[in-house]
């Protein structure tokens, strides 16, 4: 088991990483409160592999529990879930002492984490991560949402968990899509870190697809120890940890555009596609490293499921996102492996290029 830090000024936790991890979950839950009741919000997809393993073990480790299963996908961050919610937590008792326990991907730790942060002013919070994505980025660094108006994450809190508990047994269901969206975070990590880490990503594609134990432990590691100091350094995003959202601009824009019918991580290695190509046009990284920075993406069949239907839409998309200062989309850009410039703005006709070449490149034509 590896441990790693996020250290804040305020309420600091530890992110476990490991096989069979899932047994330390008493030992926490009776440190944070012995006397509290835990309730899991479980993702659906989870809970039709994973439900009775759950329950026997909570029930076998004397913890006063209830459970809910949650609907899965991006469509269900939104107010109706939230206040279903709402409702399960009052129905079943739960107080200020209650800890909310999230299992399962990147959606269900959004919305349940920002049921925690807001029922009854802030509950306990513990995340147990069971997609990639969600190992290697979203249930690490305090992050909560849920989807507005057709717009991604609108509507959120910055609130940090009690814990984190990446047991990656839970990978052994995870379906290949999953997997193959995860990698869009564990690429972008692959940019942000260094380039030891970027051949790594690029050498061990393949087994990381295949789920090789060793590989993808090493790839959460690696991944969850940069979002850790980079939160630990910068908890409320003012600064250096602006640079998360490499290629995030672009991706949450694909997503509204495209209904959340496609995966956050396939729409962030369409993301960071274009900020490559926006890189260059904006005349920050040679031809030569170009093409250097897009072999790693490139190697992700996204064909038919990276439609860009309307460039002025997902430009539209873009002039709401959250980064955006005084009317100006803000944008990450790598200018090397590891080197990111923060809140560069562009013009429509550059960002229109990035869009254009982007979908060139994914479509292959």
């Amino acid at each position: 088991m590896k441990k790693i830090k996020v250290d804040l000024q305020k309420n600091s936790y530890n992110i476990s990483i490991g096989k069979g991890i899932l047994a330390r979950l008493p030992d926490e839950l009776k440190k944070i409160n012995p006397t509290a009741k835990t309730f899991f919000l479980v993702d659906s997809n989870v809970n039709n592999y994973h439900a009775n393993a759950i329950k026997n073990f909570s029930e076998a480790a004397g913890i006063n529990y209830a459970y809910y299963v949650l609907k899965s996908g991006e469509t269900a961050k939104n107010f109706k879930q939230l206040n279903l919610i709402y409702h399960f937590l009052l129905k079943e008792g739960a107080d200020r002492k209650s800890i909310i326990t999230a299992v399962g991907g990147g959606v269900t730790g959004d919305l349940a984490g920002y049921a925690a942060s807001t029922f009854m002013r802030g509950v306990n919070l513990i995340h147990i991560p069971t997609t990639l994505l969600a190992m290697v980025d979203s249930s690490i660094g305090g992050k909560t949402g849920i989807n507005f108006s057709h717009k991604k994450n609108m509507v959120g809190t910055f609130y940090q968990p009690n814990e984190v508990f990446a047991d990656i047994n839970f990978l052994n269901t995870l379906p290949a899509s999953e997997v193959l969206s995860g990698l869009g975070e564990v690429l972008k990590y692959a940019f942000l870190l260094n380039k030891n880490f970027f051949e790594f990503v690029d050498y061990k594609m393949h087994k990381i697809i295949s789920g090789e134990e060793k590989t993808i432990q090493k790839v959460i590691i690696e991944c969850a120890a940069i979002k850790a100091a980079v939160v630990s350094n910068d908890e409320k995003e003012n600064g250096l940890r602006k640079i998360l959202n490499l290629g995030h601009t672009f991706a949450h824009a694909f997503e509204s555009e495209l209904n959340f019918k496609i995966k956050h991580g396939e729409a962030v290695i369409a993301g960071l596609i274009s900020a490559v190509f926006l890189s260059r046009r904006l005349g920050f990284i040679s031809e030569e490293r170009l093409k250097h920075f897009l072999h790693l993406p490139g190697k992700i069949d996204l064909q038919n499921k990276i439609i860009m239907h309307s460039k002025q839409n997902i430009y539209d998309l873009m002039l709401h996102d959250k980064k955006n200062v005084g009317g100006k989309i803000k944008f990450i850009l790598p200018k090397d492996i590891g080197v990111m410039l923060i809140d560069v703005e562009a013009g429509k006709r550059d960002v229109f290029y990035a869009l254009e070449a982007a979908s060139s490149f994914i479509t292959g034509k």
